[in-house]
């Protein structure tokens, strides 16, 4: 029985190791970012602690009947503590995580080789189960001289294949939101044109460009397109200064990552090192003049400004038209004196500014805009960025990327141009620190005016959604409470509804956001 007890607290630290390393990697390994998240999910971390403790009390009492609660307490635990469900992201064994886990490997090993008598092993392994939420940042802490040193010698070498390409162009791209649009709707414009590398999918951070270069990047290549996600000052210049960018783009200043950044002004702050360094490397950066933050910013050297209906700026987009089949708009060629049209099947109205801060970085590197009609038709939708999906007899609008106050407005208008019943599934909006309630409480005060059904996934965030709804007349019994959005899009496709349905999922959060 006592072998059984032992496999049972093995099987139950396997488990939460696993659990609490991929918890960390969803934290981008950043320790003020997983401390917050294990203060937030204290309860579950409580349940945790109390279903390893309460069998090794019990085991002090040496009964047979005791040691047979114990292992049913201990098999609660790891059933308990078992993945429900496949991650929305999913763990990766990176070289990383193997050096972490290689690193907890020898701690418990040095905690075994004394005193394994009698009950110091069940002491030992309980010790162990309870202190598993910190041991990933206990192993990364010690190997953070290994880690340091491996983040210098690629980074070098990363260095070293930019020197040795002279003439590639590299263009930097942030923004609070928005960002990803423009890297893929300037990938597709320049294509006509150059060869183009981007930085794919979400490898914004310092090591995923880093990563990029080093595997991907090829003499052929003429342009490179670096995104540069932030999360805390610096962020954006530890890149820029190993890519030193010609041409910047800047597509909006907002409040999201406010947990990290705490105020908007360290956001500006953040953002604006794009702009400094393409100032140190005589270059040039576009602007989104229709973002008030970077309108308000007396940016100096060779700035270029874009937007909508605002004819001051050096590109405007006017004569707007969208709806449910997609966008059209203006633009002037100045060198011709001549109104261009361009159309696409993108929706939202914000991707007529997406559009235009593209438009004007190709048009900018010598395409003219009457070559870009064509490229810019054929642009589609990014990935759960306002993505068009058909799913039996409802219309899904997915913009299931993370969300952020402003984009999460911009969703909503575009779901108000849609004909029939509209519907948002959310959990709301997070990382947002101190202000994350009122953020909250405007977005679902906001729906109320649109939507005519909502469906709140489980969240930490759906009360203070829910709160917004209440404060305004909306109807109650209109309002649906979920787990996940798939039992949302289960419940809608049941309901008896004579019209066309439109679904808006807005926002889908990371598994350390399942709270």
């Amino acid at each position: 029985m006592r072998q059984i007890i032992v496999i049972e607290y093995i099987i139950n630290l396997l488990v939460l190791l696993i659990y609490h390393m991929h918890m960390f990697q969803l934290n981008s390994y950043f320790y003020k970012k997983h401390l917050l998240w294990i203060k937030n999910n204290y309860t579950k971390i409580i349940v945790q602690l109390l279903a390893i403790i309460l069998p090794t009390l019990l085991l002090a009492f040496d009964n047979n009947i005791v040691s047979v609660i114990a292992i049913l307490l201990l098999t609660f635990s790891i059933l308990y503590n078992l993945p429900k469900k496949k991650a929305k992201i999913a763990f990766k064994i990176t070289n990383r995580v193997k050096r972490m886990f290689i690193t907890e490997s020898i701690l418990i090993f040095l905690l075994f080789i004394t005193n394994n008598n009698g009950n110091f092993i069940f002491i030992k392994l309980c010790i162990l189960n309870i202190i598993s939420p910190v041991m990933a940042l206990i192993a990364n802490f010690l190997n953070s001289p290994i880690e340091y040193l491996g983040k210098k010698y690629y980074i070098n070498q990363a260095k070293k294949i930019l020197n040795d390409m002279p003439n590639l162009i590299v263009i930097g791209i942030t923004g609070s939101y928005g960002k990803t649009s423009v890297k893929n709707f300037l990938a597709k414009t320049l294509s006509s044109k150059y060869e183009v590398l981007i930085t794919p999918q979400n490898y914004n951070t310092t090591m995923g460009v880093v990563k990029t270069i080093r595997e991907n990047l090829k003499p052929i290549h003429q342009i490179f397109i670096c995104e540069m996600g932030a999360t805390n000052i610096g962020d954006i210049k530890e890149i820029c200064d190993i890519v030193k960018p010609k041409i910047g783009i800047i597509t909006s200043i907002g409040p999201q990552h406010l947990e990290s950044f705490k105020t908007i002004d360290n956001i500006i702050k953040t953002k604006l090192e794009l702009a400094n360094s393409v100032q140190e490397n005589n270059g040039t950066i576009f602007l989104n003049y229709n973002n008030e933050y970077l309108a308000e910013q007396n940016i100096k050297g060779n700035v270029f400004t874009y937007g909508i209906n605002d004819k001051s700026l050096d590109y405007d987009s006017y004569s707007l038209t969208s709806s449910s089949k997609g966008l059209s708009f203006t633009l002037l060629d100045k060198n011709l004196n001549k109104e261009i049209e361009f159309k696409t099947k993108l929706i939202g109205k914000h991707n007529v500014i997406n559009l235009t801060g593209a438009v004007s970085i190709a048009n900018y590197l010598g395409i003219p805009l009457s070559k870009l009609v064509h490229s810019v038709r054929e642009i589609k939708s990014v990935e759960h960025r306002l993505q068009l999906v058909s799913h039996s007899n409802l219309t899904i609008i997915d913009d299931s990327y993370n969300s952020n106050p402003i984009s999460s407005k911009s969703a909503l208008d575009t779901l108000a141009e849609f004909e029939g019943t509209k519907i948002i599934v959310t959990p709301g909006l997070i990382e947002l620190g101190d202000d994350e309630i009122k953020y909250n409480f405007e977005f679902g005060q906001y729906m109320t005016n649109i939507c005519d059904y909502i469906f709140l996934v489980k969240s930490k965030s759906a009360k203070a959604i829910l709160d917004g709804i209440n404060s305004t007349s909306f109807n109650k019994d209109n309002i649906f409470n979920v787990n996940t959005p798939q039992e949302a899009i289960d419940c809608i496709s049941k309901m008896n509804i004579n019209e066309k349905i439109t679904v808006l999922l807005e926002n889908d959060l990371p598994d350390n956001y399942n709270r």
